[in-house]
């Protein structure tokens, strides 16, 4: 990241130029062009500060490693202002390269997100979590999983496509149509409910297939649709009569001018 710099330009105006506002004349200087410093690095805000937590690598079964992150968080929320937003991240969650083997326990995840969500009804304006789960080591199809998303609030579901390392290379960095290009299909298995008489159902009410595409600007959600195999008339000509609003396959005689 860099940091935008703005400043006047070389022959900015005489300081004689006045501004004429009524009767008191001031006379200050007015930008009229602006340079741009792409060569230092962006430094990031006093006020939006990072804690980072670390994991404990306990080997104890009784102790739970997901204890001193609720205290920190508890210390966090108990020591700023009212008006501080808490933004809780966790990445890669029962990951074996970051939590100790006891934290695969049901007792002790489970309890973990139970206490979390507690802290979510308790400051509901001031504290936000998000959290990834590797489903190749834990799939859906697991009952730990299952009570997870029971306990989480929103569930989406990412599926890479399959990565081609040969065709990312013959590829120009610089180009701007692989970002629009989907990479990986979205599941929405589970919406938030804002209130106790439902909603946020999962994807049955969503009814199309979604794609996600991630970009070093931004990650953009969008339908997913397969374009017709050569040789189908009958898939050919209902995308035709889509994109003409319900018209059929236009004829041979029609495209003769």
């Amino acid at each position: 990241m860099f940091m935008v710099l703005t400043h006047p330009c070389l022959g900015s105006p005489s300081p004689n130029r006045t501004a004429n506002l009524g009767e008191n004349a001031t006379e200050e200087p007015s930008v009229f062009c602006h340079t741009f410093d792409l060569a230092k690095r962006l430094t990031l805000p006093v006020g939006t500060a990072i804690s980072y937590v670390p994991v404990p690598r306990t080997t104890s079964k009784s102790s739970s490693p997901f204890l001193p992150i609720l205290h920190h968080v508890q210390q966090q929320l108990a020591s700023t202002p009212s008006h501080t937003i808490h933004r809780l991240v966790i990445p890669s969650l029962l990951s074996p390269a970051l939590y100790p083997p006891s934290a695969t326990h049901p007792s002790s995840i489970l309890q973990f997100l139970h206490a979390l969500r507690a802290l979510l009804r308790q400051y509901p304006a001031r504290l936000t979590a998000i959290l990834t789960l590797p489903l190749s080591l834990y799939p859906r199809s697991s009952g730990m999983v299952r009570w997870m998303e029971i306990l989480s609030d929103g569930i989406l579901e990412l599926s890479p496509f399959p990565y081609s390392h040969m065709q990312a290379l013959a590829q120009s960095a610089g180009t701007t149509k692989d970002e629009e290009r989907p990479q990986g299909m979205l599941a929405v298995h589970k919406l938030p409910v804002f209130h106790e008489k439902g909603g946020g159902g999962g994807a049955d009410g969503l009814g199309e297939d979604m794609a996600f595409t991630l970009s070093r600007r931004k990650f953009v959600i969008a339908k997913f649709s397969l374009p017709p195999v050569e040789g189908d008339t009958e898939a050919q000509e209902e995308a035709v009569r889509e994109a003409a609003g319900g018209s059929a396959m236009p004829k041979k005689e029609d495209l003769e001018f």
